[in-house]
């Protein structure tokens, strides 16, 4: 009988994977790189071996959730592929190696020997492969390796809060690498809607880190999906903790397993950030939280806020609209295939539950350049990022008799200010306000923007 004994080289594999911090017994691995096993209790090794790596309820090949090859000579850059690195009378080391495009998650390792008169495969364990920022092929590439430690290896930061006229600054522990949050990450897939309206097909769309991150971006807030973080803004938090109280992630996560997956009590949007970041940190995906001080919350689409007011100056509570002393979300970095090479990059990901986005609260990504030219009919959610960065707060005076709303006056250039993030390396607040939009009364594409 075919039974071999395997050695998943945890130490090698998890240093050359930037892996390491994980505190795991099972191997974790980035994609588009090779990883080493040996195994013994094979004859022939080199000859006759065939492998099977798979992962997802229903793995086929066809949704590339199932590969099988033999051991070749060189590696393979499109598929899985096996290249002998050495042999002994009864054992094998093997590199292994995923395409940089794979889908990820936990996959089951199998190894078939065709001489042993067995038709069955003999399962060498499971492994765990993640997204790869240090990899050129992977759509979450990262060129600046100082950036990659900070946005993916980094567990603690800074977020940013206050007011335009003082703006404060506050530590959070991501804890990405803790005990069992790797895998309550990974349970977040599988409980989210997609999954479980279509388990083999929301695996195999698990390759794309936009598919991945607005999933995510769904499942960290409670309100569709039995998610992670219930929001409150009433000021009153009973059976719950005040949002403020919180300071990591960790604790969070695994409030929400020990709980049976039910949603933790309470967040804001601080909170909701703060716990995407260690999701996507977690997998690999490059992430940071940003703040943005003064920021819109268009509900109805038209690009702008608008306060009304009666005959004698009082404010009426009319319309959606509002606007937050600042506000907080993520940008994850990635390539954009679907827009075109101009948009990849920085994307904005906000698990805040403001607005509904394809019937259910998610917001993203979208490509922070297609917010700056103002390209607003892009995927995904542009428009409600755009006008959180960009709205004109506009003034009505309404006649409650009439119906009739009259324009006093507009303000063009106070939403969207000192928008926020730590500086790589550094506790220090670095302005990406610039990035977000052009300077008012600066040329954009030939337009002026006013």
């Amino acid at each position: 009988m075919f039974l071999p004994s395997t050695n998943w080289h945890l130490k090698e594999n998890t240093r050359d994977h930037h892996t390491s911090k994980f505190s795991s017994k099972e191997l974790i691995v980035r994609r588009g790189q090779a990883f080493v096993v040996t195994f013994s209790g094979i004859e022939q090794p080199e000859q006759n071996l065939t492998f099977i790596a798979e992962t997802g309820p229903k793995p086929s090949k066809q949704a590339k959730t199932q590969a099988t090859f033999g051991i070749s000579s060189t590696v393979s850059k499109e598929n899985w592929s096996a290249v002998l690195q050495s042999t002994s009378s009864n054992s094998a080391s093997i590199a292994i190696s995923s395409p940089a495009n794979a889908v990820i998650g936990r996959y089951k390792l199998s190894v078939q020997s065709t001489s042993s008169g067995s038709s069955s495969p003999a399962t060498l364990g499971t492994f765990v492969l993640l997204f790869n920022p240090w990899s050129s092929g992977d759509d979450v590439f990262m060129s600046n390796k100082a950036e990659c430690e900070e946005y993916v290896l980094e567990e603690f930061g800074i977020i940013f809060s206050g007011n335009t006229h003082h703006i404060n600054s506050f530590g959070w522990n991501f804890g990405q690498f803790q005990g069992d949050i790797l895998n309550i990450c990974l349970s977040m897939l599988d409980r989210s809607l997609n999954y479980r309206q279509d388990p083999a097909t929301d695996v195999s769309h698990r390759n794309d880190p936009k598919y991945l991150g607005r999933v995510l971006s769904a499942m960290v807030n409670g309100n569709d999906d039995q998610g992670v973080v219930l929001g409150n803004w009433s000021g009153n938090y009973e059976g719950g903790k005040s949002p403020s109280s919180w300071t990591g992630s960790g604790e969070i996560l695994q409030n929400w397993k020990k709980s049976g997956f039910k949603p933790v009590r309470y967040g804001q949007c601080w909170v909701f950030a703060a716990v995407l970041t260690t999701v996507l940190r977690c997998l690999g995906i490059p992430t940071r939280t940003i703040t943005n001080f003064s920021s819109a919350h268009d509900a109805d689409g038209n690009l702008r806020v608008d306060e009304f007011y009666d005959a004698s100056g009082n404010h009426l509570e009319r319309g959606a609209d509002s606007v937050w002393n600042f506000h907080v979300w993520n940008e994850s970095w990635f390539s954009r295939s679907d827009l075109g090479p101009s948009y990849s990059g920085w994307q904005i990901l906000d698990a805040t539950p403001q607005e509904e986005s394809g019937g259910i609260y998610q917001c993203g990504p979208a490509s922070r350049n297609a917010i700056k030219e103002g390209d607003v009919e892009l995927d995904y959610d542009c428009p409600f990022v755009f006008a959180e960065v960009n709205a004109d707060r506009m003034y009505w005076n309404y006649d409650p008799a009439t119906g009739k709303k009259t324009l006093i006056f507009s303000k063009t250039t106070t939403i969207g200010q000192f928008i926020s993030t730590k500086a790589v390396g550094r506790d220090d607040r670095v302005d990406v306000t610039s990035d977000y939009k052009y300077e008012e009364g600066k040329y954009n594409n030939n337009t002026l923007v006013l």
